[in-house]
């Protein structure tokens, strides 16, 4: 048919002029699926975007009243406890995940907006139709990361309340900072024993050196944490020292790998063949990374320091075995 409003291509068409184009066969089934005997409309691909469209629109709005949500929360706090620590870390970490959507959702909707809504030919339907599963599928994995964070705010604003709830995570949290002496100790040991394997000596001892570096300022961040979590237990009918000398036990129980880890850590030099000149070599990065760290302030964003110090590995080339 002529009229371009009702142009038909066939959908055999399509795959035999992408066979050599190394075509995904999920976009050549969500071609079929909107065919009508074989033939695909231009209408049926019009409304392929418009639905498009609308799916993320729906989903773009829903991440709007998540966001209102969060602020509601905020909003209804004392101002003592909406600008402490504990909150504003919680609070950061779902305005982030909530960026990351919009970001997302924003790289979406440039995909079938890049094309034409009415392809006239079999590759252009191709490309169109890649384009728009390209979208379906960030506006879909969104919708689902976005189900779960209204979960997260669910708990969050149980927590706000709760204090058994904030002495369990903080808990969890003094408890998930081990790994990083975990992976000290370990390094230590290989170092100690000539163990190290593949991995150059002086990079075992590196490596061990910015975690032990980067636990101080975890130190930091959870003396501050405990100290306001007291403040705000403080205010509460209940007494909760019992639990507070627990968190404060379980704390000073990490200093003390911390401060053994770092004796270690000077013994263990003399492991390594030239240390000093190969010391002085990196001594400029070690001071950027260590005024990095210093540049952090509570809330600290964990996911940010550990990408810095991943940043710091790849470029001092330290490759563990």
């Amino acid at each position: 048919m002529s009229d371009e409003r009702t142009r038909e291509l066939a959908v055999a068409t399509v795959r035999e002029r992408v066979a050599d184009e190394d075509a995904e066969e999920h976009v050549l089934a969500a071609i079929e699926d909107r065919a009508d005997d074989g033939l695909l409309s231009a209408d049926a691909m019009a409304e392929w975007h418009r639905t498009c469209r609308e799916h993320r629109r729906s989903t773009a709005d829903d991440i709007e009243a998540a966001a209102d949500r969060l602020d509601e929360i905020r909003a209804s706090l004392d101002p003592i406890d909406r600008d402490s620590n504990l909150v504003r870390a919680r609070v950061d970490e779902i305005e982030r995940e909530l960026d990351a959507m919009r970001s997302e959702l924003s790289a979406a909707a440039d995909r079938p907006s890049s094309t034409t809504e009415r392809p006239d030919s079999a590759l252009a339907v191709y490309e169109a139709a890649q384009r728009l599963r390209q979208c379906e599928g960030t506006t879909h994995e969104v919708a689902h990361a976005l189900h779960h964070l209204d979960e997260e705010i669910d708990m969050f604003e149980t927590w706000l309340d709760d204090p058994d709830a904030r002495i369990d995570d903080l808990g969890e949290e003094i408890e998930g900072f081990e790994r990083y002496l975990d992976n000290t100790e370990g390094l230590l040991g290989r170092l100690e024993t000539g163990a190290t394997g593949a991995t150059d000596p002086f990079d075992a001892w590196l490596a061990a050196y910015h975690l032990q570096r980067m636990m101080t300022l975890v130190f930091e961040e959870l003396r501050s944490d405990i100290a306001e979590l007291d403040a705000w237990l403080e205010r509460r009918e209940e007494s909760y020292e019992a639990e507070l000398t627990e968190l404060r036990e379980q704390l000073a129980a990490l200093e003390e790998r911390h401060e053994e880890c770092s004796k270690r850590l000077d013994a263990a030099t003399i492991e390594v063949e030239g240390f000093e000149r190969k010391r002085a070599e990196v001594a400029e990065s070690l001071d950027a990374f260590e005024a990095a760290l210093d540049d952090h302030e509570p809330p600290v964003d964990w996911a940010a320091v550990e990408r810095r110090l991943q940043a710091q590995f790849d470029d001092l080339g330290i490759e563990l075995s």
